[in-house]
């Protein structure tokens, strides 16, 4: 799948709230817990190990390989991923594997996320697309919008007319592109340091 997805800082986390509730519709909140596995001594891409809760209950583990890339047009970054992704029952035997073959974890991530869906379909697009839509906290960073959208194809046409539901759907959240944060979590994260 290829994930189109932007992500903006949020001001004021209630006020999106509400906004949010009038035209998406609410579809829960999750904690996720990433550790990126990577090799130290070469410059090679992450793997993420992500554990997300459910209702402080539900649990189930992915893990993820990632191909990102921004792409700049007119002033809007997004991100343009080609991801895979797979689930679980228990993330040892494949965390073993990494920490033998020399992978260490070189970052952790936590996320408390509210999520919201829209659907995207029609307009020539791929049908059952929808947008998320997720209010993330991320300590010790602050807070975000990333709205996202998983299409079957990478078609330029198609990842262009993904881009403008992401601009419109940032703009109905009432936040300005300028609040839109180019670099990866990864890469703010590391400043913190």
């Amino acid at each position: 799948m290829t994930e189109v997805e932007l992500k903006a800082w949020v001001d004021d986390r209630d006020s999106l709230i509400k906004n949010l509730d009038s035209w998406a519709k609410y579809a829960g909140a999750v904690i996720r817990d990433d550790n990126y596995w990577g090799l130290t001594d070469r410059k090679i891409r992450s793997i993420r190990v992500r554990c997300e809760t459910f209702d402080g209950e539900n649990k189930r583990t992915l893990i993820t390989y990632k191909r990102k890339e921004l792409r700049k047009k007119e002033g809007t970054i997004i991100e343009v991923n080609d991801e895979r992704e797979c689930t679980v029952s228990d993330p040892l035997p494949i965390e073993s594997f990494l920490e033998d073959a020399g992978f260490s974890v070189i970052l952790k991530k936590h996320k408390d996320v509210m999520d919201w869906t829209v659907d995207v379909s029609g307009e020539n697009l791929p049908e059952g697309l929808f947008a998320t839509l997720e209010l993330c906290r991320v300590p010790p960073l602050g807070d975000f919008l990333e709205i996202e959208i998983l299409s079957p194809t990478d078609e330029p046409v198609v990842v262009e007319k993904l881009r403008g539901m992401l601009e419109l759907y940032l703009e109905k959240a009432g936040i300005p592109k300028e609040k839109i944060e180019p670099r990866y979590y990864s890469e703010l994260l590391k400043n913190c340091r």
